[in-house]
């Protein structure tokens, strides 16, 4: 068959589809009804023989078709919400057991990752967002103090001990500040170097608490002031 025959079927083929269009769909309808788990059965073989294929195929189209398929898909999603969320709905209650097994699978197979994440995750944080730096800063070592003096912190909220909000702690840590302190030397420490870096330190030292209710009074806001980490660390350190 020549090029231009091969040209000449297909204008027919489609012709001929254009002008028969719902007969030919009704019977294509009916036939697959009735052979419906026999079409599947083909579809899922030929699928396994020639599966890497046609990803590869699949693959490049997307690459080709991307604005298109996303445009297209964004308004299908658009126009179709309530259906979508229906189907949502009716494919979780069907499948529940296996998605839940597959999510477990996955939560413990994945942990050590995502506790690597975490860690990147707030180190990162802890770099850049002072609030939360001073957060975890200040439960840490109250924490720890509880725990050197064989205390546990009962419900009472961290706010509530410290007597004010995190991001006024700031301010009121900040209009006590010496001129050469500032957010990017806070904790840090240089041995034999004053005024190198500062600590938030208690001005009544929590050493001198013997019960849990003076530990937490002791952690208000008023009882804490920036210092130098160097007296902090070594000169008021060894007085107390």
């Amino acid at each position: 068959m020549t090029e231009e025959q091969k040209k000449k079927n297909k204008e027919y083929n489609r012709t001929y589809y254009e002008k028969n269009k719902e007969k030919l769909n009704e019977i294509n309808r009916i036939y697959f009804k009735k052979n419906k788990e026999k079409i599947k059965e083909v579809q899922k073989r030929r699928y396994q023989e020639n599966r890497n294929e046609l990803l590869e195929q699949k693959k490049i189209y997307y690459q080709k078709n991307v604005d298109v398929l996303t445009e297209r898909n964004k308004k299908y999603r658009k126009e179709n919400k309530d259906k979508i969320s229906i189907q949502k709905k009716a494919n979780y209650e069907k499948n529940k057991d296996v998605i839940k097994e597959k999510s477990l699978l996955n939560y413990y197979n994945n942990i050590e990752k995502r506790k690597m994440s975490m860690r990147i995750w707030e180190k990162n944080k802890l770099k850049n967002d002072v609030l939360f730096r001073l957060k975890k800063n200040l439960s840490t070592t109250l924490r720890k103090i509880l725990k050197s003096k064989n205390f546990k912190k009962g419900t009472k909220d961290k706010l509530a001990i410290l007597g004010t909000d995190y991001k006024t702690f700031k301010e009121y840590l900040e209009g006590l500040w010496e001129p050469w302190m500032s957010w990017d030397n806070y904790g840090l420490y240089k041995m034999d170097t004053f005024n190198y870096g500062w600590d938030i330190d208690h001005i009544i030292p929590t050493s001198t608490a013997k019960t849990e209710e003076e530990v937490l009074k002791l952690n208000h806001y008023t009882n804490l002031k920036p210092l130098c980490s160097k007296v902090n660390r070594d000169i008021k350190k060894d007085k107390v």
